[in-house]
């Protein structure tokens, strides 16, 4: 008798996990093992903003409008948004390679102190042509020292930021709040946070002047491709209802 490959898979996934009259309680390894010979393997969780209904209420509703937009709509989009950056606690991972035997040697352990060791809050702009100006910003966020950015976060919508869009004459989207995957200008924090690595930094100047350092160096091109991705982004979100996916 030949039996299919799908065949086996699907007797895989009928084999009982659930204790039968007379057996032992079956093991953790026990489980772990039926699950991954039925396909379920072990993933990370992945960090998403939390959003309530009216957040993918508005993410679809923008998307949808948005959907028939090609790469020469989004040319025409400014994408800006605000990160933040400590000297010492990085968000990124750091991995190292060593013996078994070296597991308590100090390029092991990655700096990690209280209050971050001093840190920098950054306000930037970016089109498909390239990247625009940052400023660095003290403080909370309020109606005075910081305008333009417009995601539909409470301190983005302020009145000083509101009327000097409208006196430049700037017309708005009506973007939804909790969305960085809308955002292109997103992806560029995490270039710098990763390409930050490569700096000694050991005072909140040495950050200023390395975030600075990466910014101008970052690449037209990569600005152009992270827009030519939105209408991508947009169909994805379209596909899951304005609710979180995995990709962005």
């Amino acid at each position: 008798m030949v039996v299919s490959a799908t065949s086996q898979k699907k007797d895989k996934l009928k084999l009982p996990l659930e204790n039968r009259p007379g057996q032992g309680r079956k093991n953790a390894r026990t489980v772990r093992r039926r699950l991954f010979n039925a396909g379920y393997k072990s993933y990370t969780t992945k960090r998403k903003p939390y959003r309530k209904p009216s957040h993918c209420s508005a993410r679809l509703k923008l998307a949808k409008q948005c959907s028939d937009w090609n790469f020469s709509d989004w040319k025409t989009v400014i994408f800006s948004d605000e990160s933040h950056f400590e000297v010492f606690n990085r968000k990124n991972k750091s991995f190292v390679r060593r013996l078994p035997s070296e597991s308590d040697k100090p390029f092991n352990f990655q700096p990690r102190v209280q209050g971050g060791g001093g840190s920098i809050s950054v306000c930037g702009i970016m089109t498909a042509k390239g990247v625009g100006s940052l400023a660095f910003y003290d403080g909370r966020m309020n109606d005075v020292t910081c305008y333009y950015v417009q995601d539909n976060a409470p301190c983005h919508k302020s009145a000083f930021s509101m009327k000097w869009l409208k006196k430049n004459k700037i017309n708005l989207l009506d973007w939804p709040a909790v969305s960085p995957d809308f955002n292109a200008i997103e992806n560029l924090w995490d270039i710098i946070d990763n390409k930050l690595n490569d700096y000694r930094l050991n005072n909140v100047n040495d950050l200023q002047q390395a975030i600075l350092e990466i910014w101008t160096k970052i690449s037209n091109e990569t600005c152009d491709n992270l827009v030519w991705s939105m209408p991508r982004r947009i169909k994805k979100c379209v596909c899951v209802k304005g609710n979180t996916s995995a990709k962005y």
